[in-house]
């Protein structure tokens, strides 16, 4: 087996808890800024029992037209998410939303 940088794996998608979305286009400081933030609920981690429960996590997922993907959903929502590990040349590495997918309700019938 040889390894094939160019192959793209497939993606996995993992079932979250999406509490809202937010968008942002424009300037600040004279720097052009133009993303989407997806919050998920997010089980906080505490070494001391100083924190119980969960939080809000805010995961960035590309530019602000990434927000048109939640038009019509009602949060706070199940919904699939799927990360990739990435990385810049000075090797630190980040979790970034790549895709997402709605669940489906179940058909009544």
């Amino acid at each position: 087996m040889s390894l094939n940088f160019n192959e793209q794996t497939p993606l996995i998608y993992q079932k979250k808890i999406v509490m809202g979305v937010s968008r942002f286009k424009g300037e600040v400081d004279k720097n052009q800024i133009d993303n989407c933030n997806v919050l998920i609920a997010a089980p906080l981690s505490s070494d001391k029992d100083n924190a119980k429960g969960f939080g809000v996590a805010k995961v960035p997922f590309g530019k602000s037209d990434n927000f048109n993907k939640f038009l019509g959903v009602t949060f706070p929502c199940e919904m699939e998410l799927a990360f990739v590990t990435e990385t810049n040349a000075s090797g630190k590495q980040r979790e970034v939303l790549k895709d997402i997918r709605l669940i489906a309700p179940p058909a009544k019938g």
